[in-house]
């Protein structure tokens, strides 16, 4: 090889050592760019999720009084910094599917997932829930908001006067704020009974009266409730259906038409405007 061709191949080699170079610092700057308009896009996106949630805070800081329990559970969403909790309580069937139906409806309406816990006690009368201090287990669920069915069937099989059954139901309320004083109760009336009614005890009441009086003492105390028990009366009397084709043989358990039913009026009830204010 001559003394010129040996030094062009090094020439070559060294001009592509340098153009392998230059695209090597090339490249590591195109990446320092990426990554600092990267980090800047995060910041504003962060920015703006942070606005915006300022922003949802305040619209919802003002409507406490006129809130549906869907966006007072959004609100608790974030408040708090752990998972919301929701709990179900009183006289309810360990069975109810309705439940499980709602706990569904929340997470998608919310897009949250939501803890659901049940502390029923089925057939417990508003004096046996007091005396066997249910509400520490209730206390332990650590619940943001309590759905509590009234124990107007069990109020009524108990046989107490209509001024103790009131008694015990404020004296639950009060035993609930006491240990849960951020929890936000709302009372739901039990699905209506075909065989209970008319069903009289030795007082010759039946569960409705004992209902209607719980209903009244709630209105009258301004707490919140869900009359389910009307609605779904209201509902069947539209649409010209039986009560007794919504419930098992027994007269008083839902079946699956009657879940559909309780369940669907249970969701619409959630977006009902409430006062939140005795909440968190």
């Amino acid at each position: 090889m001559s003394k010129k061709g040996g030094f062009a191949i090094v020439l070559l080699v060294i001009l592509a050592s340098g153009v392998i170079l230059f695209g090597m610092n090339y490249s590591k700057k195109q990446q320092k760019e990426l990554m600092a308009v990267s980090e800047q896009t995060d910041q504003q996106e962060l920015g703006s999720t942070k606005e915006d949630t300022t922003e949802q805070l305040a619209n919802y800081e003002n409507s406490r009084q006129e809130m549906s329990a869907l966006d007072y559970i959004k609100y608790v969403s974030l408040v708090k910094e752990e998972e919301v909790s929701l709990s179900f309580y009183g006289d309810i069937a360990e069975e109810e599917q309705w439940i499980s139906e709602a706990e569904q409806y929340i997470n998608e309406q919310t897009n949250k997932t939501i803890k659901v816990n049940r502390l029923v006690n089925p057939d417990y009368d508003s004096y046996k829930l007091i005396s066997e201090n249910k509400v520490v287990k209730l206390a332990e669920t650590k619940p943001d908001v309590i759905f509590f069915q009234l124990p107007a069937y069990a109020d009524q099989k108990l046989d107490i006067s209509l001024v103790d059954s009131s008694e015990y139901l404020t004296m639950n309320y009060e035993a609930i704020k006491d240990a849960l004083p951020e929890s936000l109760v709302v009372f739901i009336s039990p699905n209506p009974s075909s065989s209970e009614k008319g069903n009289n005890n030795s007082r010759t009441l039946d569960y409705t009266s004992y209902l209607n009086e719980m209903m009244s003492t709630i209105q009258d105390n301004e707490w919140i409730s869900f009359d389910l028990h009307e609605r779904y009366l209201e509902k069947l009397e539209a649409d010209g259906v039986a009560l007794e084709s919504t419930l098992l043989e027994n007269g008083r358990t839902l079946n699956t038409e009657g879940t559909d039913l309780y369940s669907t009026l249970f969701e619409e009830s959630l977006d009902q405007k409430i006062d939140t204010t005795s909440g968190m």
